[in-house]
């Protein structure tokens, strides 16, 4: 095998599947139960130690005494003694469920005795997560000497279909190239390229794009599912197993994360009688501005993950800039439409929205127009069973300037 040094690739296109399998993940367990608050679907907000059994039981035992409630009808649980922060990372990873994380080291294994390649992310909390390669859709590797490639996110959102693309910044000048990645080290990214084998160094690295044939999207979890939100700013999405001393989860590509308590911040449920919007298909329509069509995106802002509503941190909802409207088919499952919104506070000093809510083709609301710095407005929409909910956003005055319109836990209720 042949080691090159950074910036010595010429591209070319070419292409080898690698082989789809699955992984572990190590566990970490913490000694004290969860206190905190919890929320359910129909409204009840209930405070105490939390606990969670294999059967999906949900107890919460409080001065009243024990409630207890399938996970499925809970909205969030949020822990008591949380202290959230920020923790600043370089490197992100994206899997092909969806899933984004922050990494504070990335390195790997090969392939051997019958088992996959495997890449390992050291979390911020501290946690290392492993996963087969062919899980993994795209590696972005951060720093000042690694700067974000210009194609990097255009080739995110429509990867190649039968090769990786590797990217590499080298006095300043990105270049990119198309190989078959086959594995990972703490050292090296070993990869072939016109049918030779080569080890790069792994620190010349400023991103991977994997094909969308050289691996495979997991199946997900089935409902009731959780996102679970860290201390640390990692949110992971999958199935609550159980919680006691600590919260498993079993993410959708099938291992199992184990939360100590002193990690958990707090955790959203998504089920049959609530599903959150940003897990809904919409069909969009969206008029340009200044002749360029911006992206609307589920749970981030235009600015970056998550919304930030006159100081308040939502982690899950919509993030829409004017004109944009989505049209949803609910097919007559829910009973109410519920959100705050707002403009995000990292939008433009002169931002000034205005929103709609229309069921069943008729208009229910219409906002005033909203500037950064309002505090958010609560919507609780009656659906009475209707099947189609339209979100939209318009210009205001200023014709979208900085205007990061937000439906915050944007979400449709079934109250029976």
């Amino acid at each position: 095998m042949r080691s090159i040094k950074p910036g010595s690739i010429k591209p070319v296109w070419h292409s080898l599947p690698l082989v789809a399998a699955l992984g572990a993940l190590l566990a970490v367990v913490a000694p004290a139960q969860a206190a905190g608050t919890a929320r359910t679907v129909d409204g009840r907000t209930l405070i105490g130690t939390f606990a969670v059994a294999e059967d999906g039981t949900a107890t919460v035992t409080g001065e009243a005494g024990e409630t207890k409630i399938d996970v499925a009808e809970l909205l969030s649980f949020e822990r008591a003694a949380a202290k959230p922060r920020k923790v600043q990372v370089e490197s992100r990873v994206w899997l092909r469920s969806g899933l984004e994380l922050p990494a504070k080291k990335l390195s790997g294994r090969a392939a051997a005795d019958g088992k996959p390649a495997i890449l390992i992310l050291r979390l911020p909390s501290g946690l290392n997560l492993e996963v087969p390669m062919s899980t993994v859709q795209a590696i972005r590797q951060g720093g000042l000497q690694r700067p974000q490639p210009s194609l990097f996110a255009q080739d995110l959102q429509t990867p190649p279909s039968n090769n990786d693309l590797i990217y590499v910044v080298k006095n300043g000048k990105a270049q990119r190239s198309s190989v078959e990645v086959a594995s990972l080290t703490a050292e090296s990214i070993a990869f072939e390229l016109r049918g030779d084998s080569y080890d790069f160094e792994l620190s010349g690295i400023a991103a991977v794009v994997f094909g969308v044939n050289t691996g495979f999207p997991p199946d997900r979890q089935p409902r009731p599912r959780v996102a679970v939100s860290l201390t640390t700013g990692e949110r992971i999405e999958g199935k609550i197993l159980s919680m006691g001393a600590n919260l498993r989860c079993r993410i959708d590509e099938g291992f199992v994360l184990d939360v100590p308590m002193r990690n958990l911040h707090r955790i959203d449920v998504s089920s049959d009688k609530l599903v959150w919007m940003s897990e809904l298909t919409p069909k969009v329509e969206q008029t340009p501005a200044f002749d360029r069509v911006w992206p609307w995106h589920t749970d981030r802002s235009i600015a970056g993950p998550g919304f930030d509503l006159a100081g308040t941190h939502f982690e899950r909802g919509l993030g829409l800039v004017p004109h944009t409207k989505l049209t949803y088919d609910l097919s007559g499952r829910f009973d109410m439409f519920e959100a705050m919104i707002g403009i995000d506070d990292r939008g433009g000093p002169e931002a000034h929205a205005v929103f709609r809510v229309l069921v069943d083709g008729k208009l229910v609301f219409e906002s005033k127009p909203m500037t950064r710095g309002q505090p958010p407005h609560e919507l609780r929409i009656d659906l009475n069973k209707a099947k189609a909910l339209v979100l939209e956003v318009d210009f205001g005055k200023n014709y979208d300037l900085g205007d990061f319109c937000a439906f915050a836990d944007a979400r449709v209720v079934q109250s029976e």
